[in-house]
């Protein structure tokens, strides 16, 4: 995929963290973006108003030349897709065309790297076992070579460059009040063969850096955590 190429430049450049000081900017490759999965749910784009949050945490804690404004690719334009490496989705079973599922199967098949993640509010997802079974059963139906694992906590995404404590995702709490039921769930691996080709979270990552109601620090948890994917899946999952 075209839009490999950036990251591998920016890998060779290093992934420093900030507090090593020196000039970052003379140390970032290529500019790259970060897009979210477009489609016809008017719900595609919930919590992108603290995606230009996410970026400044990305700038400021790695070398990582990533654009502040974020981006949209429609599931129905493969060009659009392949743009991007990485494309956020608030789910893929709101993926009903059947150009769109296509497309989806093509862009993984390429080299993408889908990240799923859950909003935990329970108006939207109110079952975290529903949304992750949804998500299984469309990429049966699209991607029949691709399986969907549990991650160990053992895993080195937990560690790919921040530590993440007890080796599990930090879980939003809705309105402040912490799920049992959500905080169960790990993260789950799409794999294609030994290919790591996309991950699916129930953790409400999203909602994390939009600053929702929850014990201070969690928004930095969560996005360290999304650091630590970004990074993981560009090293490994292209």
């Amino acid at each position: 995929m075209k839009a490999l190429r950036p990251f591998l430049l920016v890998i060779l450049t290093g992934l420093l963290p900030a507090a090593r000081g020196g000039d970052l900017d003379q140390l970032r490759g290529e500019r790259i973006g970060w897009a979210r999965l477009q489609t016809a749910d008017p719900h595609w784009f919930r919590h992108a108003g603290g995606d230009s949050v996410l970026m400044q945490f990305l700038r400021a804690h790695t070398t990582l030349n990533i654009d502040p404004t974020w981006y949209s690719a429609n599931v129905e334009g493969l060009d659009e897709m392949c743009g991007y490496p990485l494309l956020f989705s608030q789910g893929i079973h709101l993926v009903t065309s059947t150009t769109g599922r296509r497309n989806l199967a093509e862009y993984v098949r390429r080299g993408g790297f889908l990240l799923i993640d859950a909003c935990i509010n329970t108006d939207i997802n109110p079952s975290p076992d529903a949304f992750l079974r949804n998500q299984m059963v469309v990429l049966a139906r699209i991607l029949p070579e691709a399986s969907v694992v549990a991650l160990p906590s053992t895993h080195p995404i937990y560690n790919a460059y921040f530590e993440i404590p007890g080796g599990r995702p930090p879980h939003t709490f809705m309105n402040n009040v912490y799920s049992e039921q959500w905080a169960r769930h790990g993260l789950y691996g799409i794999m294609i063969g030994e290919r790591l080709a996309g991950l699916i979270s129930v953790s409400g990552l999203q909602c994390g850096w939009d600053r929702m109601i929850a014990p201070p620090g969690h928004d930095v948890a969560c996005m360290r955590m999304l650091v630590n994917i970004y990074i993981y899946a560009m090293l490994h999952g292209g």
